[in-house]
């Protein structure tokens, strides 16, 4: 058999019992495409459940999906994406997050055109939000900022997200961040000169949910990661861009609390714990 075109990574778990909903919701935005071959598309779901109702669910109904049950670091999203990114098998490898969905029905088509013509090292597509799945506002262009290490996410959710194989392979996603994972991984993407392209004229529809991790930021785990980024990359010089930064943030949220300690040096201790167990090293 050839391999895929494309992989799409779907990382699940039981999402406060909506799991099932929402990656039914996902899968029937990929079944509606039109103008690809589905033996073209290969759909892999990494699952984190602490139960088997995503696993039955995919085994008896939903065909065509590659199950496959993760149950190392759970809890940690940026595991579950790379052991479905580690799976993959696909020419390129496209992020869909459970709770979200592809809009329009030709993106994959439009998608892998682009990509035929311009062999890109990937791809962002434009994004939406939505919470019923069939009305969509707040458009977002993806685009590049000097801020992502302090949590800046102006490219939208990795749904946005398709790469060449070897290229997601190579960079994956920090499993020592559970907040700033997404970030971190643009920062690596645009820092490090792949030929990434921006396809504004289509998109995916971030989930819109009550139970979302990113209603509850947590200022202590905030300031960790940051400082963690802090301390990852030297090179990016955090602490000068601390202060331009925070005249961006005020502007920008004028009301808001900041969301982390300004003081970005971790303890000793902190920073010995991560040389010691982080997959990361100080560039």
């Amino acid at each position: 058999m050839t391999e895929p075109l494309i992989s799409i990574v779907i990382p699940t778990y039981e999402m406060k019992g909506q799991g099932v909903a929402f990656l039914k919701r996902a899968l029937a935005s990929i079944k509606k495409q039109t103008g690809i071959d589905p033996q073209a598309i290969e759909i892999v779901v990494s699952d984190q459940s602490e139960d088997q109702v995503i696993e039955h669910f995919c085994k008896t109904t939903s065909q065509g999906v590659q199950y496959h049950r993760t149950t190392t670091r759970r809890g940690i999203a940026a595991h579950n994406l790379n052991t479905a990114i580690a799976l993959a098998t696909g020419e390129y490898i496209k992020i869909l997050f459970q709770d979200d969905v592809l809009v329009e029905d030709h993106y994959l088509s439009t998608l892998l055109t682009i990509i035929n013509i311009e062999k890109p090292d990937g791809m962002l597509t434009g994004a939406l939000h939505t919470t019923d799945g069939e009305s969509f506002t707040n458009p977002i262009a993806p685009k590049k900022n000097p801020y992502f290490l302090f949590g800046n996410n102006t490219a939208s959710s990795p749904s946005v997200i398709t790469l060449k194989r070897e290229v997601a392979k190579a960079l994956l996603f920090d499993e020592s961040l559970k907040m700033l994972f997404d970030c971190d991984f643009y920062y690596r993407l645009f820092d490090q000169h792949f030929n990434i392209l921006i396809a504004e004229q289509i998109h995916i529809a971030n989930g819109i949910w009550e139970g979302q991790a990113q209603h509850q930021i947590n200022f202590q785990q905030f300031t960790k990661e940051v400082r963690y980024l802090n301390w990852k990359y030297p090179q990016a010089k955090l602490r000068e861009l601390l202060p331009p930064y925070q005249a961006y943030f005020g502007k920008l949220h004028p009301t808001a609390p900041f969301p982390f300690n300004t003081n970005l040096k971790a303890s000793l201790w902190q920073r010995a714990y991560w040389a010691l167990t982080s997959k990361q090293t100080p560039a």
